[in-house]
């Protein structure tokens, strides 16, 4: 049993980065002590988990079955282990944070970084990614920019329009906001269009726009429209870099975009640890400095 457990967690890694060696490269061990594992573990239960090819390993109906209880269990034995040290009054172990590189640099390592210092015991494990998924990555804390707060409210972001300074010279300023349909926009979404929400002094305006340059991914978008291919929706934050070194320019500066909002989540309040509550609680002096 205690074999079949040790194989569930490897199993468990290999799952969640989708290779042998990503799970090798987390757990400390060799790929061949993965491989064997797996071969030990799919030999004692007596099915397959995994379909292997060249280029990737897929579940089988078996592996998708044994992968919840084997998460669940993993999930259980990190709660044991920080329920233990949490015991001991002291902050250690691992917190996993989610953040976007953005907003890590910005942030999250000027916030954390003192506290850091004074707990040895303690480290940081910065995760991010397009895909996360909270339960499975087993973050503690993950910092959110979004229209509307995923949890405790940091700080108001900005949004606004940008281009490069190419771009504009090339076709001209925007006058206001229906111009924007006549010039080349960039859109970080899914879709091929997008409503976009002005508000001056004269009250508010929707005005929908449509590009052929569509990416899910916004450090693409913003080198996009740093190349002069068009003008993008972004906020203060991801695109302050670019703005302070001339690269970019605002365009409709006297017009307000809906503002975002930076928020801090956990997966349950009821039993976050306390290293967790302790990072939101340094977030939020951190901001209200």
């Amino acid at each position: 049993m205690l074999d079949n457990l040790r194989g569930m967690a490897v199993f468990a890694s290999v799952v969640r980065h989708g290779s042998f060696s990503g799970a090798a490269k987390e757990l400390g061990i060799t790929t061949s002590a993965v491989s064997q594992q797996i071969r030990s573990l799919e030999t004692d239960l007596g099915v397959s988990l995994l379909h292997r090819s060249t280029r990737k390993l897929s579940l089988t109906e078996a592996g998708e079955s044994l992968y919840n209880a084997a998460l669940q269990m993993v999930k259980a034995a990190e709660q044991g282990r920080d329920g233990v040290i949490q015991l001991k009054d002291e902050l250690s172990g691992s917190l996993r944070v989610a953040a976007s590189p953005v907003l890590a640099k910005e942030y999250l390592l000027p916030a954390l970084s003192d506290w850091l210092s004074e707990h040895d015991n303690l480290s940081l494990n910065i995760i991010s990614r397009d895909d996360l998924d909270m339960i499975e990555d087993r973050v503690d804390v993950a910092l959110l920019l979004s229209e509307a707060s995923q949890g405790i409210s940091l700080k108001t972001v900005n949004q606004l329009l940008v281009a490069s300074p190419a771009h504009i010279k090339e076709h001209g300023e925007v006058e206001n906001p229906k111009a924007l349909t006549a010039h080349s926009v960039i859109i970080c979404g899914e879709k091929p269009t997008e409503n976009i929400e002005f508000k001056d002094a004269n009250g508010k305006q929707n005005v929908r726009v449509s590009s052929r340059l569509i990416t899910n991914n916004h450090a693409i978008a913003l080198n996009l429209a740093e190349q002069g291919c068009g003008i993008l929706k972004t906020n203060e934050v991801e695109a302050k870099a670019l703005l302070d070194a001339g690269k970019l320019v605002r365009v409709l500066p006297n017009y307000n975009l809906p503002s975002l909002t930076l928020s801090a989540s956990t997966i349950s309040k009821e039993q976050t640890p306390i290293k967790a509550q302790k990072c939101i609680e340094i977030l939020e002096a951190f901001f209200k400095a």
